[in-house]
């Protein structure tokens, strides 16, 4: 009867040593989720702020500060932890592509074949 007993416990402790990596990785990924579902909020927020500094700042690097500065004043009024690097590199990936989409010229020529 006692192995009977140590074979259950054995299957028991097999069968949390299997589900306890499984457990953790969906709570990563809810909080993957959770975080990505404000991300367009963000983005929209990030993009309204990059607007309203064009017109107060001369330099791009007094812009950004300020971006900066509005967002992590926003998140911590509100109690919600935020990546401020991932934000520094979200501005100058929008800057990055707003000046290649501002300084794009219609093609001259046709290409060649």
């Amino acid at each position: 009867m006692e192995l009977n007993w140590v074979e259950i416990v054995i299957s028991i402790l097999t069968g949390l040593a299997a589900a306890i990596p499984l457990v953790v990785k969906l709570v990563e990924y809810v909080q993957k989720a959770v975080k990505e579902k404000n991300w367009n909020k963000m983005l929209d927020m990030v993009m309204d702020l990059m607007q309203t500094a064009e017109g107060m700042f001369e330099k791009g690097a007094d812009r950004k500060e300020w971006v900066l500065a509005m967002v992590k004043g926003s998140a911590d009024s509100i109690n919600y932890d935020i990546d401020i690097e991932a934000i520094s590199q979200l501005i100058d990936s929008l800057c990055d592509m707003s000046k290649v989409v501002n300084n794009s010229e219609a093609p001259t020529e046709t290409p060649t074949e």
